[in-house]
């Protein structure tokens, strides 16, 4: 069996590498750490990580057009934070830089933010509660219910 110790980085494949590398930065708060234009990387990390997101421009624009993101692909990528005040927070944030919030829903074993980057890749910004393992061993019954925060 491969024992895996988690996600190393994902790879996405980018219309406007400049606008896609502010967002991940002022909005989402990664670093770049290296840029690689002979191999067409931009490669991107959150603090005390090596990177986790890389940029990718499209090789064909108008055939990247025409693609519906989420149909195949990518379904979404979650990023974990480390309390409930946390996920006020970046909700704040994410209301502070025009970003709109698809939906946010309490899924009983976390709380989650739903949103999309400028390509339209859908991201998630999650709090897992503590006790998340004995949730689904109880059987979470995951109920969908939207969550509200409080401006």
């Amino acid at each position: 069996m491969i024992r895996l110790t988690g996600i190393g980085h994902v790879l996405l494949r980018v219309l406007n590498l400049e606008a896609s590398k502010k967002f991940y930065s002022e909005v989402l708060g990664f670093r770049v750490l290296e840029e690689d234009p002979e191999h067409g990387g931009t490669f991107m990390a959150l603090e005390g990580q090596s990177h986790a997101i890389d940029l990718f421009p499209v090789k064909d624009a108008e055939a990247a057009r025409r693609q519906t993101p989420g149909v195949r692909g990518l379904g979404h990528i979650a990023f974990r934070v480390e309390s409930e005040t946390a996920l006020k927070e970046a909700y704040a944030t994410l209301q502070t830089h025009g970003v709109e919030v698809a939906r946010t829903i309490d899924h009983v074993s976390q709380k989650s933010i739903y949103f999309n980057d400028p390509d339209g890749n859908t991201l998630e910004i999650y709090y897992e509660l503590p006790d998340a393992l004995e949730i689904f061993a109880r059987g979470r019954d995951d109920r969908d219910v939207p969550l509200v925060f409080d401006r």
